[in-house]
């Protein structure tokens, strides 16, 4: 039925349609009877994995129209997800549950997005139309994920097909980078974005993405993550599965480098020394050892044979001035609009509109874009978003932390990925990216509801008595 149905639509629009509107239709409109297809046959979840090996390039290929965009992958899955979690509510199925401290971290995440709704309130909506979006994608988005993904993604049944999903994501990510650092060119050049070169016009890739950044936190997330969906698959695996596992970790590692943000390799730095001195240890220690030597031989080899690289990634202190620089500008926005902020998204707009605001620290001027997640969140939501934010955190993180003995190597996952995205997050504003946060989260959901229902089942365990003749 579904398919005569379809030969209805496009028998209208083929005729008329240019050549890649045909094209974009009908490849729209088969995803469409797939998707409608395992909603009836209730194997919805399997659009996860296929979403985690490709969603990077969904936004550049797949974005209608492209300014001011109508159509998105992420909103079309998103919404797909509210309606599966609809129908697996009806069916009375067993959900993981939601602790308490996940609980009051969503009731604390809530009340933040509603402070960032009316920082905006404020403002002509015609104007800020795409702050709303950014909201929405950023930051409403990714909760909807998480809560999908900690309660209802059959995880342990797609365990394999989201490993996979995870190595060809951390493949695809270093190949694209390899491409444009190796020859310059820009794969998917997004309009209004230019490529970021070092002094010596060696182009910093990033990917399938319009920053830098977004590479290097995806892809290391993507590391971590592979480590830890391999603890969760039989300790023997077939020769096929362990190459493309390896080539999986290596790959999304490599991929962190490919950006040349040594702000990654700061992050790291703590993180290995965690798992060096912890009992389970998610990453080997011979790896950590390979891993910052390669590094240090990189530096020096850079300072040998290209000084003026070596100082521009390495030595030069510029960019700390102009950090110290932009966060002396945002105390004194925040001096201002202290309690609910400027407005979510409208720092730049206020900050370079008041020349007032402008600082110099050794020479260096402040950028007018507040570099660091809580700075943003200070001067665009103000002291009551930051409470909120900071505790919904505090709370995400205590419900892991009461979790921590259930399986060590989860625990580990999550803090690493924690500790990436929050020492990322001092240095670069990176709170409303929904290509970041919606992989965040999606992992972080997959690493609770592993750790909750091992806890539940331990519960239940020890709450069990034991046979009468193992009492004698």
């Amino acid at each position: 039925m579904l398919v005569l149905l379809s030969l209805v639509p496009l028998c209208i629009v083929l005729p008329i349609a240019p050549l890649k509107v045909g094209i974009g239709a009908i490849a729209g409109w088969i995803l469409l009877l797939w998707v409608a297809i395992a909603f009836l046959r209730r194997q919805f979840h399997y659009v996860i994995p296929l979403w985690v090996a490709f969603y990077p390039y969904c936004y550049y290929f797949f974005t209608f129209p492209r300014e001011r965009a109508v159509f998105t992958v992420d909103r079309a899955f998103v919404l797909l997800l509210i309606l599966e979690i609809f129908l697996v509510a009806r069916q009375n199925l067993s959900p993981a549950p939601l602790t308490r401290d996940i609980r009051i971290s969503a009731y604390f995440w809530g009340l933040f997005l509603l402070v960032c709704f009316l920082s905006l309130a404020s403002h002509a909506p015609s104007h800020e139309l795409a702050f709303y979006r950014l909201l929405v994608e950023g930051m409403v988005m990714p909760a909807l994920l998480a809560l999908y993904a900690m309660r209802y993604f059959p995880l342990l049944k797609d365990l394999k097909a989201l490993h996979l999903s995870a190595c060809v994501l951390g493949f695809g990510l270093c190949v694209t980078g390899l491409i444009e650092l190796t020859t310059d060119l820009d794969l998917f050049p997004w309009e209004g974005s230019e490529p970021m070169f070092t002094d010596t016009h060696l182009r910093r890739a990033d990917g399938p993405f319009e920053q830098q950044i977004v590479l290097s936190v995806v892809a290391i997330l993507a590391f971590f993550f592979i480590i830890y969906l391999r603890r969760l698959l039989p300790p023997s695996i077939s020769s096929w599965r362990t190459i493309v596992h390896r080539t999986g970790c290596a790959a999304s590692l490599g991929a962190a480098l490919l950006p040349l943000n040594r702000g990654l390799v700061f992050a790291l730095i703590p993180i290995a020394l965690i798992d060096v001195f912890s009992q389970h240890r998610l990453v080997s220690r011979r790896i950590w050892a390979t891993f910052f030597a390669l590094i240090l031989l990189a530096a020096v080899a850079a300072k040998v044979l290209d000084p003026r690289l070596y100082d521009d990634r390495v030595s030069s202190p510029d960019n700390a001035y102009q950090r110290v620089a932009q966060h002396m500008e945002t105390l004194h926005v925040v001096r201002e609009y202290p309690l609910f902020g400027v407005g979510f998204g409208l720092y730049h707009d206020v900050a370079s509109q008041n020349p007032r605001y402008m600082v110099k620290w050794k020479g260096i001027e402040s950028m007018n874009f507040p570099h660091n997640v809580l700075m943003t969140v200070l001067s665009e939501e103000g002291v009551f978003g930051l409470i909120f934010y900071v505790l919904s955190q505090a709370f995400l993180f205590r419900a892991m932390w009461k979790m921590r003995k259930v399986f060590p190597p989860g625990w580990l996952a999550f803090l690493y990925c924690f500790l990436i995205y929050v020492l990322t997050g001092l240095d670069f504003a990176i709170v409303c990216f929904a290509d970041i946060n919606l992989f965040y989260m999606l992992i972080v959901a997959a690493i609770y509801q592993y750790q909750v229902r091992v806890a539940g089942e331990q519960e239940i365990s020890m709450a069990t008595p034991l046979p009468q003749n193992v009492y004698a």
